[in-house]
């Protein structure tokens, strides 16, 4: 029988993320700061617009407010929460109210003078003074960075572009970064030795299932789920320990999504049946309703870590971890004259949606009805409407690959890659769909909008048009990774050159530039030009030269 992990505590040998700040989305009067520490204990947020000076060590041994008071220290915000395992020593901070175009800086203070227990009472914030800034109420030009696809394992552990990224990111003065999926890698790097979450399930369910077993073939399924959640939680723990990507989610506002990788490889284009494969053994049952539990469990866990360390940072949405299948992981925001909209693509997509279904069936097996409700409701919202760029992060893009290639090789390991993608004929339907009403809104605004991905491993920007709505400007941006060992070179020949859209005979392209072979990522710049139309600027960056300088390939669209 093997001998279970600890996943809180193991012996696998990577630096693991302790305390940390993220800021996450942030207005010119409001930010939220997921916060987490190496400890259980009360701990203190403080924000203000001067760094704190003083004895940060110990706080001259007394309470957080009695320091300030004495030091005539008058915070802009100061708030405590008990932290414990239970929310993996994290919590978020709904910081307000704020000024615009404002620099504010923050510490997290324990409250504790006992010195046994907390030795250094400033664990965020006293050494080096941390900030970020709130972008202003107003701003003429929107400039945000995007990345996606975070994995330096794969790389033998090398951060990729993540120094090119906090230098571009600083010297441009950026108002927020989109993260656009696989922040994390829980299943792919089992050929580099390290711990893949699905096969060690395989290899160890055995062991887990008997030290949950409750007898008569029951088990505590909540016991399962928490120990699989801390496997989760330390994915998260492992793969954020990056110091520059650190050094980026301390300083620039954080809106982010998943894809499959935070879950399982493909999830969503899988079969319950292809998912219990994955943790079968040869000669098992695969249909066993055990396995299909563990599945289940699995899945529960994935979308509990992925709120505590993604989504509770984001725009707030409608959650509920008790039936993780009702929640809304879909949002919008805006800054100024720009507006976007996050797309999931992995909690409502499920190729089995309408398996033995009688009666409304919903056509939408990657997004879900209800999730497309919701955006087209933001599409043809107010707020929207008098936005002058339009963005929406679809983590898969709508188009990259030459579709021929997506429906013809979608076949054992690259089926379910190729299921995920928009240009597989099981998804033209929805695709179709997303399209007619992306042009249809905009045709006659002659406002650009921008479709952001990820996913890919390259990068490439189209324009996209459409014979009924000529005169709409849509372009499909796709920047990754920026970690990850990327595609190879050849690959190349794979990414589409434009012409017709297989599956819509009213929609071409036009492919504008295409990158493989590098790690890369993208800096945007939303512009209202003097007679008030708008531009948008996209710069692909990626590590280059000699001396591992950044190169640069700018686009103007609209």
């Amino acid at each position: 029988m093997a001998t279970l992990l600890d996943p809180t505590s193991n012996e696998q040998k990577y630096p693991k993320l302790t305390s940390a700040v993220i800021v996450g989305a942030t207005t010119p009067v409001a930010s939220r700061l997921w916060v987490r520490v190496y400890q259980e204990g009360v701990w203190t947020l403080v924000v203000t617009t001067a760094p704190l000076e003083g004895d940060l060590v110990r706080l001259e041994e007394k309470s957080v407010a009695d320091f300030l008071a004495g030091r005539g220290i008058a915070p802009v915000f100061v708030a405590s929460a008990n932290m414990t395992h239970a929310s993996s020593l994290s919590a978020v901070f709904e910081v307000s109210p704020l000024a615009p175009d404002t620099r504010y800086y923050y510490a997290v203070i324990s409250e504790s003078t006992d010195v046994a227990a907390v030795r250094r009472r400033t664990e965020i914030g006293g050494d080096t003074p941390l900030a970020f800034r709130t972008p202003p109420a107003l701003p003429r030009e929107v400039v945000f960075g995007f990345y996606s696809c975070h994995d330096h394992i794969s790389a033998g552990g090398d951060s990729g572009a993540w120094p090119h990224f906090l230098e571009q990111l600083t010297d441009a003065g950026a108002h927020f970064v989109i993260g656009g999926g696989d922040q994390a890698y829980v299943d792919t790097n089992g050929k580099n030795g390290f711990l893949d979450i699905w096969t060690w399930l395989k290899d160890n369910k055995a062991a887990l299932l008997e030290k949950f077993a409750l007898g008569g073939g029951k088990y505590d399924e909540a016991g399962i789920e928490q120990y699989l959640l801390d496997i989760y939680r330390w994915y998260y723990r492992v793969y954020w320990a990056v110091p520059a990507l650190r050094e980026v989610y301390e300083r620039f506002p954080q809106y982010m999504i998943w894809d499959d990788h935070e879950i399982m490889d493909g999830w969503g284009s899988l079969t319950n049946k292809e998912r219990r494969a994955r943790i079968s053994g040869f000669f098992e049952e695969k249909d066993s309703k055990t396995n299909q539990l563990l599945v289940d469990r699995m899945w529960r866990a994935a979308c509990r870590a992925y709120h505590e360390y993604e989504h509770s940072h984001n725009p707030p949405t409608a959650i509920d971890l008790a039936d993780p299948d009702a929640c809304q992981w879909d949002y919008g925001f805006r800054l100024g004259n720009a507006a976007f909209y996050v797309l999931d693509m992995r909690g409502h997509h499920d190729v089995e949606k309408n398996k033995g279904k009688k009666g409304k069936i919903d056509p939408n097996i990657l997004l879900g009805q209800a999730q497309f409700d919701r955006f087209c409701a933001w599409l043809s919202g107010p707020e929207t409407r008098h936005a002058r760029s339009l963005f929406i992060v679809s983590p898969v893009p709508v188009l990259h690959w030459i579709d021929r290639l997506v429906n013809y090789v979608d076949l054992g390991e690259a089926k379910d890659d190729f299921m995920d993608e928009w240009g597989h004929e099981s998804n033209w339907k929805e695709r179709n769909q997303l399209l007619d009403t992306v042009f249809a809104e905009i045709a006659a605004s002659g406002r650009p909008l921008v479709f952001l991905s990820g996913d890919v491993h390259c990068a490439s920007v189209f324009r996209l048009q459409h014979r009924k709505f000529p005169a709409a400007h849509v372009y499909q941006v796709t920047s990754s990774a920026i970690s990850r060992k990327p595609a190879p070179r050849i690959s190349l020949i794979g990414i589409s050159s434009g012409g017709p859209m297989d599956g819509h005979p009213d929609v071409s392209s036009e492919r504008l530039y295409a990158l493989t072979g590098a790690k890369n990522f993208s800096l945007i710049r939303a512009r209202t030009r003097d007679d008030g139309t708008a531009e948008v600027v996209v710069e692909l960056h990626w590590p280059g030269g000699e001396e591992g300088e950044v190169t640069k390939r700018r686009l103007v669209l609209g």
